[in-house]
Order: structure tokens, then sequence, then C-alpha cells
């Protein structure tokens, strides 16, 4: 079954602070108010509404958008082989979004920085099929996993 749509997320901070696994899993007191990359990305869907970047209506919007924003961001890529990559990178995740499929990537940046860059199927996800769209829940707020 092909999603509904597609949401996109952008966060940029510190490495260590994506370092800091316990506040990326559902169940801790920080999932809900942290906006870096979940462990197990569609757990994004978890999150209130206000996390989403963007969404899109179709794989094709949400890949141009992942690619907009890798385009946007490669100068700033630490490594000169994640900045002569990102056609590849991109082509990877059009592909993917193409079969339903979530898409994750993360770069060093400059200094001791870290990007990460996610889009996620919804309604229904490819993982986490019971996870509902944060922007149908009452107010968008979050809920706990499995209500």
């Amino acid at each position: 079954m092909r999603p509904a749509h597609f949401h996109a997320y952008h966060w940029q901070g510190e490495r260590r602070v994506f370092d800091q696994e316990s506040a990326r899993r559902p169940g801790t007191p920080e999932f809900l108010t942290n906006r870096c990359t979940p462990m197990r990305l569609a757990d994004w869907l978890l999150r209130p509404a206000t996390s989403i970047t963007r969404t899109c209506q179709d794989a094709a919007g949400a890949a141009a958008w992942f690619r907009r924003e890798m385009a946007r961001a490669a100068p700033a890529f630490a490594v000169e082989h994640d900045r002569a990559t990102t056609e590849p990178v991109g082509a990877a995740a059009a592909d993917a979004l193409a079969r339903g499929r979530d898409v994750h990537a993360g770069w060093y940046v400059r200094g001791t920085g870290f990007l990460t860059l996610d889009v996620i199927a919804c309604t229904p996800n490819a993982t986490v099929p019971d996870h509902p769209c944060p922007l149908t829940r009452p107010q968008g707020l979050p809920v706990t996993p499995g209500t």
C-alpha cells in the first residue's frame, strides 16, 4: 500500500546531541521535545506535528525537497566525498521514496556539527503501520506508542 503522503524533517546541531541516544527513544521524557532524529525513523510520527518541516503529497515532491535541502547544505559538509556524492545520494533517496520507504541521511558539517534530513512515509508507514499521522491527531498532539 502506498503512503498517503510524506513528512520531511530537518535537524542540524551539535554531534554530541545526536549521540545522546536515550533522548531519541520513545518513552523517555526528552523524546517529545527533542528535535533530533529518533533512533527508529518512523518514530518521527509520534512527535508533535510542529516537528514537521514540510509535508509532501507524493514521492516526487518529497524527493525534490530532499535534494534541494541537501544541495543547500552541501557546501558546509565537512568531508569532500560527501560534497561530491550528492547526486547518487539524491537518486537513491528518490528511488526509496518512490517505493514508499523512509529516507535518512546525515552528514558532519564544519566544526562539531551534524545535519540530518529525514523523509517519512505516512499513513501507512511500512515499518510501523499503526503509527498515526501527526497531522490527524487531535490538535497535532503526540501519542504514546501503542495508543
